[in-house]
C-alpha cells in the first residue's frame, strides 16, 4: 500500500508567492514603483492562498498555489501600475504648475535690464519706483548688480526701491468685469396726425314727377238733340 504525502498547503502557498512576486518584478532593471510592487506582493499572496485552498481539495494544492499566485501577482502589478502612472501624472500636472506660476512671476516682476532701460528713457524716478513696489523685483540686487545699475545711471533712490521691493511679487489684476456697453434707447418721437372728418352726405336724388296728360273727355250729361 502506497503512502500519500501532503505538504501543508500555507508552505506550498509561501513557495508559490516568491515565485511569482519574483516573476512579476524580475522585468525591471531598478527597482518598480511602490504601488506596483505592494499589488503584485498583496495578489501574489491572495492568489497563492486562495489556489492552495482550492487545489488541495482536488489534491493539486502545489499547482493551484502556483498558479493562483501568478495570476494575483500580475493583476496586482498591473492595478498598483495603473496607481503608480495616475500619481505620476498628479505630481507632473503640479510641477508645471509651479512653473507657469514662476514664469508669471518672472515675466510681470522688474528686473535690473528693465530698470536700466526706463533710466535710460527719461523715465522720472517716481515712475520707475512705483513699478518697483507695485511689481516687485525677480530677485533682490547683489553688490555686483548695484555697482552695474550705478554705472548705467540708475539713480541712488531707485536703487534703494529695488534692495527694498518684495521679490516675486506680482498682483495679479482681478478679471474685470465685462459690462456690457450701455444701450441708450431714444423713443421715437410721437407724431400725432389730427384727423380732420369730413361728414358724410349721401348725394339726394332727385324724383322727376312724371304729369300723365289725359284725353279730354266730354264732360258727363246728357245731351237731347231734335
Amino acid at each position: 500500500m502506497c503512502r500519500v504525502f501532503r505538504v501543508p498547503v500555507f508552505g506550498i502557498c509561501l513557495l508559490a508567492f516568491s515565485v511569482s512576486a519574483q516573476t512579476a518584478t524580475a522585468q525591471y532593471s531598478s527597482p518598480p514603483p511602490v504601488n506596483q510592487t505592494r499589488g503584485a506582493t498583496l495578489g501574489g499572496l491572495a492568489g497563492a492562498v486562495a489556489g492552495g485552498l482550492i487545489g488541495d481539495n482536488n489534491g493539486e494544492a502545489g499547482a493551484g498555489a502556483a498558479i493562483g499566485g501568478v495570476i494575483g501577482a500580475v493583476t496586482g502589478g498591473i492595478l498598483g501600475n495603473a496607481a503608480d502612472k495616475e500619481a505620476a501624472y498628479n505630481q507632473q500636472r503640479q510641477i508645471y504648475a509651479q512653473q507657469q506660476q514662476q514664469a508669471v512671476v518672472a515675466q510681470s516682476s522688474v528686473s535690473l535690464n528693465d530698470v536700466v532701460s526706463m533710466s535710460r528713457s527719461g523715465l522720472s524716478e517716481n515712475v520707475i519706483i512705483n513699478q518697483i513696489q507695485s511689481r516687485g523685483v525677480i530677485a533682490e540686487p547683489q553688490v555686483s548688480d548695484i555697482i552695474a545699475m550705478h554705472q548705467q545711471g540708475v539713480s541712488e533712490r531707485v536703487i534703494s526701491a529695488m534692495q527694498t521691493a518684495a521679490v516675486g511679487r506680482t498682483q495679479v489684476a482681478r478679471a474685470s468685469q465685462y459690462t456690457p456697453p450701455q444701450q441708450i434707447v431714444i423713443p421715437a418721437p410721437v407724431i400725432v396726425e389730427e384727423r380732420i372728418v369730413v361728414p358724410y352726405y349721401p348725394p339726394q336724388r332727385v324724383y322727376y314727377h312724371h304729369h300723365h296728360h289725359r284725353p279730354a273727355h266730354p264732360r258727363g250729361g246728357v245731351h237731347i238733340r231734335f
